[in-house]
C-alpha cells in the first residue's frame, strides 16, 4: 500500500511540473507569435492573428524609452488576451486619433513595469508605420467599483493595471492608471 501511495503522489507531482512547464512554455512562445504577427502587420497594414485560433491581432506597439521596456498591444482587453500581452479597450480610440485611447495588462506581467515609471516619462506609440509620442502627466489609484475610465474626444493615452503591484492577492478592485497626453507626432 505504502508504495502505490508514493507512485500516486509521484504520478500527481509529475502532472503538476509538466501542467505548469507547459503554461510556462506557452507564455514564452505566445511572445514571438505576436512580435511575428506585429512585423507582418508593419508590413503591410493587415491583421494577423499570432496563432490561427486567436479571436485577437497586434494593433500598436509601446515603447517606454527611459526604462527600456515595450510591449505590444493585442486589440480587445478581455482576461484571456491580457494572458499574452496589453490589450486595447476596443471602444476607446487608437494612438493619433481624437478620442482618449485605453490599455489595460497584468500588475504581474505584461504591465508590471508601469510602476517604475515617472511624471514626464514619455510613451511611444508605433501604429501604422507612424509614431505618436506621448508624455506622463498623472497618476491615480482608483476604485474600478466606483469609479470608470471617461474615453473623451481627445489625443490620451490611459493605461491601467491592478494595484497594489506586491499584492500575495488578486482580484482586488484598486487600478492604477497612467494618463498620458500626446506631445508629437513622427511619420
Amino acid at each position: 500500500m505504502r508504495k502505490i501511495s508514493i507512485v500516486v503522489l509521484l504520478a500527481f507531482g509529475l502532472w503538476n511540473v509538466s501542467a505548469s512547464g507547459y503554461m510556462l512554455a506557452k507564455a514564452y512562445l505566445s511572445q514571438y507569435l505576436i512580435e511575428d504577427a506585429w512585423q507582418k502587420t508593419l508590413v503591410d497594414g493587415q491583421k494577423y492573428k499570432p496563432w490561427s485560433w486567436a479571436d485577437t491581432y497586434p494593433v500598436f506597439k509601446l515603447v517606454f524609452p527611459r526604462i527600456n521596456k515595450s510591449s505590444i498591444v493585442l486589440e480587445g482587453d478581455s482576461g484571456r488576451n491580457m494572458a499574452f500581452s496589453a490589450a486595447h479597450t476596443q471602444n476607446s480610440g487608437l494612438p493619433g486619433s481624437n478620442k482618449t485611447t485605453v490599455v489595460s495588462g497584468h500588475r504581474d506581467s505584461h504591465f508590471d513595469y508601469l510602476q517604475d515609471l515617472k511624471l514626464g516619462d514619455e510613451i511611444i506609440t508605433s501604429i501604422n508605420n507612424k509614431s505618436y509620442i506621448y508624455q506622463i502627466n498623472r497618476f491615480e489609484v482608483v476604485d474600478s467599483k466606483t469609479h470608470q475610465i471617461q474615453i473623451l474626444n481627445e489625443d490620451q493615452l490611459i493605461l491601467t493595471t491592478c494595484y497594489p503591484f506586491d499584492s500575495l492577492q488578486t482580484g482586488g478592485s484598486l487600478r492604477f492608471v497612467v494618463y498620458a497626453s500626446n506631445i508629437m507626432q513622427r511619420g
